[in-house]
C-alpha cells in the first residue's frame, strides 16, 4: 500500500500536469472536496498535495479563501522575470565552468528540437524545450540553494507562459526570433564567453517579462 506521502506526491504530480496543460489557470480555485471526489482520494491527501504545490510556487493558500493557482499582477510578473534573470545570470557562470561536452550537446539538441516543433506549429512544446535549456543551467550550477530558487521561479514562469499561450500565443515569427536568440546564447556558451552569454540571457528573460507584463496590464 502506498504511503500517505507517496499518494500526496502522486496527486501533486497529477495537479501539476493539469496546471501545465492549462486545465487550471492563474487565479483558478482548487477546491479540496471537488478534487477529492474527482481523483478518488481523501481530502487530507489533497491538502498535502496542495501543500507540496504551494512550496513549489504553483499554488497559494489564503485563510477563508482556500487554495488557488498562483496569479500575478503585471508588477509581480516583472518581479519574477527580474529575479529569474539575476539568479540565472549568476548560475550561468558557475554552470559554464563545469559543463561537459555532453551538456553542451544537450543544449544544442534542445534548440534543434525547439526549432522543429515551432515549424510544425507546436509553439507551446517549442517553448518547453527552451525552458529545458534554462533548467540545465540550474541543474549544473553546483549551488543547491540557487538550484532550488531557480526551480521555484521556473515553475512560476511556466504558469505565466501557460497564460500567454491561452490568451495571446506567440506568432511564428516571434517564436522563430526567440529560437534564434537561444541559438546565439548556446553558441556563446559553447565558446566559453561568459560575459556575452550572460548579456543575451538577461535580454531574453527581460524581454519575455516585459511582453507578459504588457499582456497582464492590457487584461486589467
Amino acid at each position: 500500500m502506498a504511503s500517505a506521502h507517496t499518494r500526496a506526491e502522486t496527486v501533486a504530480a497529477s495537479l501539476r500536469g493539469a496546471i501545465l496543460r492549462g486545465e487550471y489557470l492563474c487565479g483558478d480555485r482548487l477546491v479540496e472536496l471537488t478534487l477529492s471526489q474527482r481523483l478518488g482520494v481523501s481530502q487530507n491527501t489533497i491538502r498535502d498535495a496542495l501543500h507540496i504545490l504551494e512550496n513549489e510556487g504553483w499554488v497559494v493558500k489564503h485563510a477563508r479563501r482556500g487554495a488557488h493557482v498562483r496569479a500575478f499582477t503585471a508588477d509581480e510578473a516583472m518581479e519574477v522575470y527580474a529575479l529569474w534573470a539575476a539568479i540565472e545570470g549568476l548560475a550561468l557562470g558557475w554552470a559554464m565552468a563545469s559543463f561537459t561536452r555532453k551538456d553542451l550537446q544537450v543544449l544544442s539538441q534542445l534548440v534543434r528540437q525547439a526549432r522543429r516543433l515551432a515549424l510544425t506549429g507546436d509553439v507551446r512544446a517549442a517553448d518547453e524545450k527552451l525552458l529545458a535549456l534554462h533548467a540545465l543551467i540550474g541543474d549544473r550550477c553546483g549551488r543547491p540553494q540557487t538550484t532550488a530558487l531557480l526551480a521555484r521561479l521556473r515553475n512560476q514562469v511556466h504558469l505565466l507562459e501557460t497564460l500567454r499561450h491561452m490568451r495571446a500565443p506567440r506568432s511564428l515569427y516571434a517564436q522563430q526570433t526567440q529560437i534564434l536568440l537561444h541559438e546565439k546564447w548556446v553558441s556563446l556558451i559553447e565558446a566559453g564567453d561568459v560575459e556575452a552569454a550572460e548579456q543575451v540571457l538577461r535580454y531574453l528573460i527581460h524581454s519575455d517579462g516585459e511582453s507578459l507584463a504588457a499582456l497582464l496590464s492590457a487584461r486589467g
